[in-house]
């Protein structure tokens, strides 16, 4: 590194993606979330509620593609929120030896919940922006997101931010 890259827009953009994730997936983030939505759930299963409720039902493998997780680090997780829940299984009907996961009834509520504690949390940080100041840092970073998943090799579907969101929540 030069001196000169030290503070490129993509350095900083470095730094703060680096922090905002380092942050928002902490452990403390997601118990504080969480108890702020009144769901108890530890707080390492809040990405797979998070994660089901933005895809909806799949296969554990898969999940644990998407989150980047090991398949018995995924089993653990599920089995801990079937227990509590949060979720159901079904037989896959494409493969008998696999099963499908989905949010149950109680399980789509708390994804409610934990969505609107963190929207609450977004607007907070963006209280002082203007409308369209919101609406192109919102286009913008689904924008940014989605080239990353492609330019990063992740193999993930690139997706926006608001087609995370399932259409009926929208």
């Amino acid at each position: 590194m030069t001196p000169s890259d030290a503070s490129t827009p993509e350095r900083q953009l470095l730094a703060a993606l680096t922090l905002l994730v380092a942050d928002w997936a902490s452990v403390a983030t997601q118990e504080a979330i969480a108890r702020r939505a009144g769901v108890d759930v530890d707080p390492v299963d809040v990405q797979p509620l998070y994660a089901l409720g933005q895809l909806g039902p799949q296969r554990a493998s898969a999940l644990a593609d998407t989150l980047r997780l090991s398949r018995p680090t995924m089993s653990k997780q599920l089995r801990r929120l079937t227990d509590a829940g949060f979720l159901d299984r079904a037989p896959d009907p494409d493969d008998a030896r696999a099963s499908i996961v989905a949010l149950s009834q109680k399980g789509a509520a708390a994804y409610d919940r934990l969505v609107h504690e963190g929207v609450v949390i977004v607007r907070a940080a963006l209280a002082e922006w203007d409308a369209a100041g919101t609406d192109a840092f919102a286009r913008d970073l689904s924008r940014f997101v989605a080239a990353l998943a492609v330019e990063g090799g992740t193999g993930r579907q690139p997706r926006t931010a608001e087609s995370a969101v399932p259409e009926e929540k929208r």
